[in-house]
């Protein structure tokens, strides 16, 4: 068995013109980390992230903080689904179901200021994106097996007992538990809300007879993996800082 590390990226510059940058916060966070590793000696034999700007720069704070001194591995694989895409396609689908969705999309105030509204319209647009089946961007589908793929890629590709640090974010790691624990698709943004940033998730995966023969897993398909522990912020409750709890 090989564990792999999922490893939310840091805060990210939320409601500013870049989101996917890290804030200040979020720079404390992956450095954070970095010190956690290396202070219980804990080694990976590879640091892999995906190609978005806060999973890139969580992951190379954390390798310079831990003094890991290989190179860092890019994998497209590990980046969030497309949020962008989503917004900007059924947000108007979305406004048309119910008055209710409209004045709250429509109005002056932005819903995403919102705590309360934002968690009910995002609840709202990831339960069309689940349930399209001619979605013109990535689809769920995609985006499920995608993620499955990457942990099963990673196991095949470094081998049995290794140690790898996922850097990614909480859409991957929402659909990982999702797979290894059998919850339907309902709970994928459960899971997702409740994800800390920087927070590390510990699993244990075997190597899939599919995915060793065809480097590809079957559609719908699932991991051999075992859940280790989730949502962990053992180094960032150390710190002794409230700020640092953020899930943003």
């Amino acid at each position: 068995m090989s564990k792999i590390f999922l490893i939310r990226h840091g805060q990210a510059s939320f409601g500013s013109e870049n989101y996917d940058l890290l804030s200040n916060i979020g720079r404390e966070q992956a450095a954070a980390l970095g010190e956690y590793f290396l202070a219980h000696q804990i080694q990976f034999d590879a640091i892999i992230h995906g190609q978005m700007s806060r999973q890139a720069e969580t992951a190379q704070i954390l390798a310079q903080t831990k003094q890991f001194s290989d190179d860092l591995i890019l994998d497209k694989g590990a980046d969030e689904f497309d949020s962008d895409s989503l917004l900007n396609y059924y947000l108007p689908i979305l406004a048309e179901t119910s008055e209710a969705y409209y004045q709250k999309i429509n109005s002056r105030q932005k819903w995403f200021s919102n705590a309360k509204d934002f968690e009910l319209i995002f609840r709202a647009l990831i339960g069309l994106w689940q349930q399209d089946n001619t979605c013109p961007f990535e689809s769920w589908g995609v985006f499920r097996n995608r993620s499955l793929n990457l942990l099963n890629r990673i196991r095949n590709e470094h081998g049995a007992n290794k140690k790898i640090a996922l850097v990614t974010s909480g859409g991957l790691i929402s659909t990982t538990m999702q797979a290894i624990l059998g919850f339907d698709d309902q709970i994928f943004m459960d899971m997702n809300l409740t994800i800390n940033n920087a927070s590390v998730t510990e699993i244990k995966i075997k190597a899939h007879p599919e995915s060793l023969a065809q480097n590809n897993l079957p559609e719908n398909e699932t991991i051999n993996a075992k859940l280790h522990c989730f949502n962990n912020i053992s180094p960032l409750i150390m710190k002794k800082q409230p700020y640092l709890m953020t899930r943003k």
